[in-house]
């Protein structure tokens, strides 16, 4: 059986080790590819409709050709798929051939497309681990986390995950709705229950009937309406605000809050018995800055989705900019760093995304902080220049000075800097 075949287009300067090695491991029979240059030999070798996907890193997902592919039909007519990555976090590529093909749908129906799910931190893949267990079984479940952690992400998560895949994903926001409506919204009404109630209305339950309810910030939940919500996870019948039958509803609930429920029961009255049902399966989001390693490759992907919205070429990060992203704490966690980042690109003139870009209060923070943001900056340089160096003599098999002509440099320079290398690993 013939291999998929894709071709990596990239710098000089790139490492291609780690996503050669992601796409071998995949089955992968891979074309090189230095810039867009070879484009046209490629294309003479190797015609587009052969290719399954084309990689291109970030330094080149941008000029005339790039333009030509991504906006011409030529692409979709072959089948093949263009993918930007950035070749120092290859990691992002996972969920691309891991995620299952179809439609995702909305509100209304089927959401069975995996949502990307970006972290490589050990706490992370736990958290994503149990997901992933709790997925395959019909329970309900509870995610708990500081505001911006993502929890919707990880309830669209288990619902793409589990045989409920193909049926609605209804989310709702307690808060958002006032307490007075609450019970309306959630079970229904019927015809004359109340004032105004001229026609029979289905409650969230009923929309995801099949599929899952997500109920974010359940902790605000009414006393009344607890009780209500209780009796439903227990026997799966609810009845609607004016209508004495009972109905039932095949539905799995996915709760959230960043409240902690056990302290909110002893402060704020929420139903010890309601706790103990939804704690028997339960998420604990860390916040960002518990999940420092994984910020780049979370920020790699919203400049990618940003630039992609606003038409603009793929943005970089300046070191500085790359180091205060990891050093800053965000109490807003992932939904604050999307923001971030989406104005930051926006607001950018040049290739890079810099210090100046960024919101008052991060370039505030960078102002107290400079002696250690620079301190990092500078040893990030080093390393990145480590990591080039390192990746040209492992193409150069080892040939010293075929490496330093690949890099652009001398052989001697080439000497020295190894020799600097190895005196800071002392």
């Amino acid at each position: 059986m013939q291999k998929p075949q894709a071709l990596l287009i990239h710098s000089l300067n790139s490492p291609v080790g780690p996503i050669q090695k992601l796409l071998e491991e995949r089955g992968f029979q891979i074309h090189f590819s230095r810039g867009w240059d070879e484009w046209d030999r490629i294309q003479s070798a190797l015609p587009l409709e052969n290719l399954q996907y084309i990689f291109a890193d970030v330094s080149q997902c941008q000029g005339s050709t790039w333009e030509h592919l991504t906006r011409g039909g030529a692409l979709a007519a072959a089948g093949a798929v263009l993918v930007c990555y950035n070749p120092q976090y290859p990691q992002t590529l996972y969920s691309l051939f891991e995620q299952p093909s179809g439609n995702s749908g909305g509100k209304s129906g089927g959401d069975s497309e995996l949502p990307l799910v970006i972290g490589e931190t050990p706490r992370f893949r736990e958290v994503l681990d149990l997901a992933t267990r709790y997925a395959t079984h019909d329970i309900t479940v509870l995610i708990t986390g500081e505001t911006g952690t993502g929890k919707e992400v990880i309830a669209r998560y288990i619902h793409a995950s589990s045989k409920r895949k193909d049926k609605p994903f209804v989310a709702c926001n307690m808060t958002a709705i006032p307490e007075t409506l609450v019970e309306s919204e959630l079970f229904g009404y019927v015809r004359g229950a109340f004032t105004g109630a001229d026609r029979n209305k289905k409650g969230l339950i009923e929309a995801a009937e099949g599929g899952t309810l997500f109920l974010d910030e359940i902790g605000d939940l009414a006393p009344a309406i607890q009780l209500k919500l209780l009796r439903f996870l227990e026997s799966r019948e609810f009845y609607k605000v004016g209508e004495s039958v009972a109905r039932t509803a095949d539905v799995r609930i996915i709760a959230a809050t960043n409240k902690e429920l056990d302290r909110a029961i002893l402060e704020d009255g929420f139903r010890k018995d309601l706790f103990y049902r939804l704690n028997s399966a339960r998420i604990i989001l860390p916040p960002l800055r518990e999940r420092k390693e994984d910020i780049i490759l979370l920020v790699a992907n919203f400049v990618y989705l940003a630039c992609r919205r606003i038409n603009k070429p793929i943005k970089k990060l300046s070191t500085t900019a790359k180091v205060l992203f990891v050093d800053y704490p965000w109490p807003g966690n992932i939904r604050e760093l999307k923001n971030v980042v989406e104005s930051a690109v926006m607001v950018a003139d040049g290739e890079y995304v810099t210090l100046t870009d960024l919101p008052m209060h991060l370039q505030q923070y960078a102002t107290s902080h400079r002696e250690e943001i620079g301190a990092k900056a500078i040893r990030d340089i080093s390393d990145a220049e480590q990591e080039i160096i390192e990746e040209a003599l492992k193409q150069a098999n080892g040939n010293k000075a075929k490496a330093a002509e690949m890099l652009g440099i001398s052989t001697r320079t080439l000497y020295r800097k190894l020799v600097r290398f190895a005196n800071r690993g002392d």
